[in-house]
């Protein structure tokens, strides 16, 4: 592989201020592998790990810029929680 061939992990924050994981393949086609998390920390983390553990071997680890429109849902999200299961109203 040419290092322009090389597999990447995308780690990038999407519109509702969220940060994902992607794989992206020698095609260019993206395949998510993590999403909703508050901050990019806990992916770089799990980046690394892909790669240094062989799972995604000698991968480019690429972090894009928080978008400036999208840090105050961000913060928002960080105090998210996924709201309990509910029994149906019959």
């Amino acid at each position: 592989r040419r290092w322009c061939e090389m597999a990447k992990l995308h780690i990038s924050q999407d519109d509702t201020g969220f940060w994902q994981l992607s794989f992206e393949d020698d095609d260019g086609s993206l395949t998510l592998i993590s999403h909703q998390f508050p901050g990019p920390d806990h992916l770089i983390e799990d980046a690394r790990e892909l790669v240094e553990k062989g799972k995604v071997p000698n991968a480019a680890i690429v972090i894009g810029a928080p978008r400036p429109a999208s840090r105050s849902l961000a913060r928002g999200a960080a105090n998210y929680s996924k709201p309990a299961p509910q029994k149906a109203v019959e």
